[in-house]
């Protein structure tokens, strides 16, 4: 049963697109709201989307990037929160927690569609 939940994670980690559009049909079937649905896939899905990157940086260059990839979302709480505290009187972390996922969902999916194709592209000429 443990070797059933490892594959189907490394499925969703392997094709995190298959995440993203299973959270959007469920979502959708139970709430029949669109932008509900596609905030929901975003949110269940960017995770997958991240652990893709960090392993196929992993398999293209031989070296672990996760602590690049903490880095990154850090950097962007922080500039995020500088900005909230320069334009309004109040700091709303959840706010700014929910904007760098969201946007992290954005990168990431570029990121693994790009990094997808190079892997490929180096496979089939080595």
């Amino acid at each position: 049963m443990r070797d059933y939940i490892y594959y189907i994670l490394a499925l969703f980690i392997a094709f995190p697109f298959v995440v993203t559009f299973l959270a959007y049909g469920i979502t959708k079937l139970r709430k029949k709201h669109t932008w509900k649905a596609v905030h929901n896939a975003v949110q269940w899905s960017a995770i997958f989307f991240i652990l893709g990157v960090g392993v196929l940086l992993q398999l293209l260059f031989d070296r672990s990037f996760f602590g690049w990839i903490i880095l990154l979302f850090l950097v962007s709480l922080t500039g995020i929160l500088i900005h909230q505290y320069r334009k309004q009187a109040d700091v709303e972390v959840s706010k700014a927690v929910k904007i760098v996922w969201r946007s992290a969902f954005l990168l990431f999916a570029c990121a693994y569609l790009i990094l997808s194709i190079i892997y490929i592209i180096l496979a089939i000429f080595s």
